[in-house]
């Protein structure tokens, strides 16, 4: 019970509270209220025939109202040579008040198919430097004040560092007219009626309703900041003159749906959002008036269905089971690891420590200070027999697309704390863990490699949902003192 006597906190003038469960009363009277709604039906899931639809969603009826879970779109700028070359074609808006107007009418149709608490995620570069335009606040008006939707809030997708010559049609280094260079997007985010989504998890479940998530807890961690760092998509290999690449729409996907969740795009353009909602094992559809795009969308869609579970652009919300080795069989211990692994999300270390009490090792320190050198150990361990003391670098997270070792900046951190580790204590094994291997042959493949070859820093490097990786850590905690092959090849053993 709240302690009456007990001063709550409340908005400040300038709308700053340090807690989410703070009286916001003051800050949310200054602006028009939001529509809410109580409705909470939510249709049973039903199969899509045709993922891919040649046609406008304004003049389509394929999927019933309310059905709809997360739109996500990116929709045509209409900018550019290739506009100008389509300008007066069907459906090409001729000035930029009629592009609004399209934007409208077309979410106004989306929002008809989403269900209660159902979100729409529309991703926008804006546009000009003579004047500037803030497409974004254009698409914020038309979501929050024309259709009424729950505004959720804004991320900035990051798409590069900036550190090219490009100057942005401004003046270099004067005052006499310098212009700020795009380096982000922004990706709008409301719901419609209701902040949660309808139904709880429970409720969900008895009814034979989608309610499984597969997000890991550094993944979710991660994705709910408002910032996100994406590499972009390259228009020559997507045959697309402004495709944005399957993380963005996959990572929306993961945060805000459940397993089975229906997911519409109004703009399909390549398909990106279609690859990335079957990539996750939700259903898709989408829609574009250009049948060159529709055919584009539907080869990409083809090769992402016919691609193996060993294909290198599986997502950390991808469920453990498709991420194992399918030569291998896994072992009654490691499938039950893997399934608890799943189900309870762990980030990576409590997922690591996991890991290591399922092989048969013995956490005997968490975050060692090793003296004298400044070099903290993730976990320090001992196997079955309780003598020798075996060390755990726990590597990067789940928490991006290029999760763990993948990430070259964590390849050389991790090298360089196996260097003074190995310099502190030769005795003790260390053991890299990790969410991501490195792509083989890559820079931080190549660089682990090297190691070897000038000497045991790295004793082995370890995915945690890899089975092979699993019997192992087995092997290693029932005594086996000598690398294994795996990471490591036969040859570079017998080195």
């Amino acid at each position: 019970m709240r302690d009456p006597l007990k001063k709550g906190t409340s908005t400040s003038n300038f709308g700053v509270g340090k807690r989410e469960a703070h009286d916001s009363t003051a800050f949310y009277d200054r602006f028009e209220a939001p529509r809410l709604s109580d409705d909470d039906t939510v249709l049973e899931p039903f199969d899509i025939r045709e993922p891919c639809i040649l046609g406008d969603i304004r003049e389509r009826d394929d999927i019933p109202d309310g059905s709809v879970a997360l739109v996500v779109t990116s929709p045509p700028y209409f900018a550019g040579k290739q506009y100008e070359e389509e300008l007066g074609s069907e459906g090409v808006p001729a000035s930029y008040k009629e592009y609004l107007e399209l934007l409208y009418t077309v979410f106004d149709a989306c929002a008809q198919k989403l269900e209660p608490g159902g979100r729409i995620a529309v991703n926008v570069a804006n546009l000009g430097r003579k004047p500037y335009r803030s497409l974004s606040a254009d698409v914020i008006q038309i979501l929050q004040d024309r259709l009424g939707l729950l505004l959720r809030g804004e991320i900035i997708w990051k798409k590069g560092d900036g550190a090219g010559g490009n100057c942005a049609w401004g003046s270099f280094k004067s005052p006499a007219n310098p212009v700020l260079r795009d380096i982000t997007e922004r990706v709008v985010v409301a719901s419609k009626g209701r902040f949660d989504r309808a139904k709880s998890v429970k409720d969900r479940e008895r009814l034979g309703l989608p309610h499984r998530k597969a997000l890991w807890a550094d993944a979710f961690m991660h994705r709910t900041l408002d910032v996100w760092d994406i590499a972009p998509e390259s228009a020559k290999r997507v045959g697309h003159p402004a495709p944005f690449p399957v993380e963005l729409p996959e990572w929306l996907i993961g945060l805000y749906t459940y397993e089975d969740d229906l997911v519409l795009d109004p703009f399909l353009g390549s398909g990106s959002s279609i690859v990335a909602a079957h990539r996750l094992g939700r259903r898709g559809i989408g829609y574009d008036i250009d049948p060159d795009y529709v055919s584009i969308a539907k080869e990409r869609l083809a090769d992402e269905v016919g691609r193996s579970p060993e294909g290198e652009s599986f997502s950390p919300d991808v469920r453990p089971s498709l991420l194992l080795p399918s030569a291998a069989e896994p072992t009654d211990e490691a499938e039950g690891f893997q399934a608890r692994a799943t189900r309870e999300g762990k980030a990576a270390q409590a997922l690591a420590e996991h890991l290591l009490e399922a092989t048969g090792f013995t956490v005997t320190g968490r975050n060692v200070r090793v003296p004298a050198t400044g070099a903290v150990v993730n976990f320090e361990a001992t196997g079955r027999d309780g003598r020798k003391r075996w060390w755990f670098d726990v590597s990067g997270a789940f928490a991006s697309s290029r999760g763990g070792l993948l990430r070259t900046d964590t390849v050389w951190k991790a090298l360089g704390r196996a260097s003074v580790l190995r310099g502190s204590d030769k005795r003790a094994p260390l053991i890299l863990l990790s969410s991501h291997l490195p792509r083989r042959g890559g820079e931080g493949d190549r660089a682990i490699r090297a190691t070897r070859a000038a000497g045991e820093t790295v004793f082995d490097v370890v995915g945690m949902l890899d089975t092979e990786g699993f019997r192992r850590l087995l092997a290693y905690s029932s005594g086996v003192h000598a690398p294994l092959a795996g990471y490591w090849t036969d040859r570079e053993l017998a080195g």
